[in-house]
């Protein structure tokens, strides 16, 4: 019975296409799937900030508990920034699977992001996020790959890259 208690939620999880490939002081990071439904999401909210990689091209509908609706396109590649709170559900509404890194920010990471000579896709007084096949020389860094949906703490994903590399301030 014990058992069956572990492993039906470890099911329900796996089924909803979650994973956490990393998380610590600094930062929880989850690797989402999300399907193509005919209705939204429970309602729920973000605590932490979150950087979102879209790994995949799609269509996602949040609304609001106040009844506030964004219908948000995504190209595979894409980067946002989504600071927490607001209660919302979400729908994917493409027809297709949408893969997403969603990267928590819990706390500053220790130490300022350095410059770099790639172009930054987003910079705020919590993180830095640009495109590299090079080790940044932040303390503190999560890196992607967008190919294989690899997602790494402090250290670069096997290949060539470019990476999606999100340094935390």
């Amino acid at each position: 019975m014990r058992l069956l208690l572990f492993v039906i939620p470890l099911a329900l999880a796996m089924g909803q296409g979650r994973s956490i490939p990393v998380e610590n002081e600094y930062v929880r990071v989850l690797s989402v799937t999300d399907q193509p439904v005919s209705k939204p999401g429970v309602l729920h909210e973000h605590k932490e900030n979150r950087v979102m990689i879209y790994l995949d091209p799609g269509d996602i509908q949040i609304r609001y508990a106040d009844g506030k609706a964004e219908n948000q396109h995504w190209k595979a590649g894409d980067v946002a920034w989504s600071p927490g709170g607001g209660m919302h559900t979400s729908q994917n509404v493409s027809s297709k699977p949408i893969r997403i890194v969603e990267i928590e920010v819990r706390s500053q990471g220790g130490a300022a992001a350095g410059k770099s000579a790639e172009k930054t896709l987003l910079d705020n007084p919590q993180v830095r996020v640009y495109r590299s096949s090079h080790r940044p020389a932040a303390k503190n860094f999560v890196a992607v790959d967008p190919v294989t949906a690899a997602v790494l703490w402090n250290r670069l994903p096997e290949g060539t890259g470019p990476f999606l590399i999100t340094e935390l301030k």
